[in-house]
């Protein structure tokens, strides 16, 4: 690569980022960034508790989600059937159902999600 790097890269530290949402248990949710473009993506980093869930509405038809567990387990509830996502797995899903992030199991699930929109009509992605 050539040239300077200003502008290239986009660095985010979870503790500069206040929680969007924060549950009666401890779990929270936080957006670390929204990427740039005609198609964005938001990267979320979430802290759930065993029993602690969040219930999300349906999103605009197009959207996708993806769960990536790093500690710990969850229940992933997708329009009424509920899926296990464990340490080292990844979900994916049209989020344009209602859908609903559980902590299960003994201990605390960590977990990164992406959330990708689509592009808006009359643009490239």
């Amino acid at each position: 690569m050539e040239g300077p790097a200003e502008g290239r890269v986009r660095v985010v530290s979870a503790d500069t980022v206040m929680p969007l949402w924060a549950g009666k248990k401890g779990g929270e949710a936080r957006l670390m960034l929204t990427t740039s473009g005609p198609a964005p993506v938001e990267v979320w980093r979430w802290k759930l508790e065993p029993g602690e869930e969040y219930p999300s509405h349906p999103h605009q038809t197009g959207v996708v989600e993806t769960v990536s567990v790093t500690a710990g387990r969850m229940v992933l509830v997708v329009d009424g059937a509920e899926h296990p996502v464990d340490t080292g797995q990844t979900a994916t899903f049209d989020g344009d159902v209602p859908h609903t992030y559980r902590g299960s199991g003994t201990g605390t699930c960590h977990l990164i999600m992406t959330v990708h929109i689509p592009p808006a009509p009359g643009t490239a992605a």
